[in-house]
């Protein structure tokens, strides 16, 4: 369970921030060119789509490093 807390948290800031950071982003670009509203919507459901990704991929890394088992010379 730790290990997995400790690979659990990280992925969630560090995916929570490149949500707000690429959403926004979304929908300031689509919002510049005048989208309607479901294209604007239909964008942020690719974001969100990516941002799964992007949490699945950042987790299984953090689970990896995790997982090493790490050697200590004294």
């Amino acid at each position: 369970m730790r290990r997995f807390l400790n690979a659990f948290v990280p992925t969630v800031l560090i995916t929570e921030i490149a949500a707000i950071t690429f959403m926004t982003a979304t929908w300031a670009i689509l919002s510049e060119f005048h989208a309607g509203l479901n294209v604007i919507i239909g964008g942020e459901v690719v974001t969100a789509v990516g941002m799964v990704a992007l949490a699945v991929a950042i987790f299984r890394r953090a689970i990896q490093a995790e997982t090493i088992p790490v050697e200590i010379d004294d």
